[in-house]
């Protein structure tokens, strides 16, 4: 019985192993495509806005990296009368749908979606002839939207907030990343993209993902996270995160011209207890100790005790530094909570 068994198990094995080299072979699996399937949106638009509250000073708050505008609950529902908010979905994200896929022969260092969506939010911004609003994002490549519009049209911005953002896209191991912007463009367009999540499967991308546990203290509240980030189409994903890896703008940090805050979770233990966790603070600490000292606009504050939903986790901490930086009362003691 043991034999036979052993027997079916290899058999299996070698089944998958046959089935995903002849899908892989014969193309039908191609991570840098949509679905045959798959309906798109014109390129340029949002995924969705959801305009909410009355107070005098506009709000754009932009979802990141997998979620919909339904994490800035904790703010929208009690900020209605300090702000006018437009909450944005990144195409793709939520129930949303993302745009068509560029042409084969665009590098992903030309930012295609990225680009489209900063003319979408600057078609927003006049169109609801907002008045200098704040931005905000929250989570990872969010942030890129953000500061990206902070630095090409200082005019039309206040001020701007990262929740949990990343400085700059910085590799786990810093040995192991490519010391330009070029050189890791080209190791991007070359290595990653074609060799790598072309044709990564759904299991190992899920394991190579971010991890529930940094996400909330709350072990369910993490895990809703970490679903609703896991149930976007990994061809969405994979286009998002290699343009991100194309990016570097703390290259120009020093131009930044527009007051800005930056609110780092500290994370309790917990989360570092599991190996191969340390990427929790390489990414959402050391990145922005190291792009601090180019700017004096940068305001750096950690909150205790809260993982990078720090909304979920110390929201009444988080709302009262928020109504201080945007009310321009924000004193470098408040710098520490």
């Amino acid at each position: 019985m043991l034999t036979k068994k052993i027997i079916k198990m290899v058999r299996n094995a070698l089944l998958s192993l046959f089935t995903c080299v002849h899908l892989t072979s014969f193309g039908q699996i191609n991570n840098l495509n949509h679905a045959d399937n798959y309906e798109t949106v014109p390129y340029g638009s949002l995924g969705s806005v959801e305009k909410i509250g009355n107070g005098k000073q506009p709000m754009i708050l932009i979802a990141g990296w997998g979620f919909d505008g339904n994490i800035f609950r904790p703010l929208t529902d009690s900020q209605q009368h300090e702000y006018t908010m437009y909450v944005v979905t990144l195409p793709g994200f939520g129930n949303t749908k993302a745009p068509p896929m560029p042409k084969n022969n665009t590098s992903y260092s030309d930012l295609y979606w990225t680009n489209g969506i900063i003319q979408a939010l600057k078609g927003l911004i006049q169109r609801e002839q907002m008045n200098r609003p704040i931005l905000m994002s929250y989570f990872t490549y969010s942030n890129v939207i953000a500061l990206r519009i902070a630095l090409d049209y200082p005019e039309l911005i206040d001020k701007v907030v990262i929740l949990s953002g990343m400085a700059r896209f910085m590799a786990n191991y810093p040995s192991y990343e490519p010391t330009s912007l070029q050189s890791r463009i080209y190791y991007t367009e070359q290595v990653l993209a074609q060799k790598w999540f072309k044709t990564v499967s759904k299991e190992t991308w899920d394991q190579g993902n971010f991890t529930p546990v940094g996400f909330s203290k709350d072990t369910l509240t993490a895990q809703k996270y970490w679903n609703q980030m896991s149930s976007v189409p990994i061809p969405i994903m994979v286009r998002y995160l290699l343009e991100y890896y194309c990016t570097d703008l703390s290259l120009e940090y020093e131009k930044l011209k527009v007051p800005t805050l930056v609110v780092m979770p500290q994370f309790t233990q917990e989360v570092f207890k599991e190996p191969g966790n340390a990427y929790w603070s390489t990414f959402f600490h050391h990145s922005w100790w190291g792009a601090k000292p180019a700017n004096s606009n940068f305001h750096l504050i950690t909150i205790s005790d809260s993982h990078a939903m720090i909304l979920e986790d110390q929201p009444d901490k988080l709302l009262d530094v928020i109504n201080l930086f945007a009310s321009g009362k924000l004193s470098p003691y408040d710098l520490k909570r």
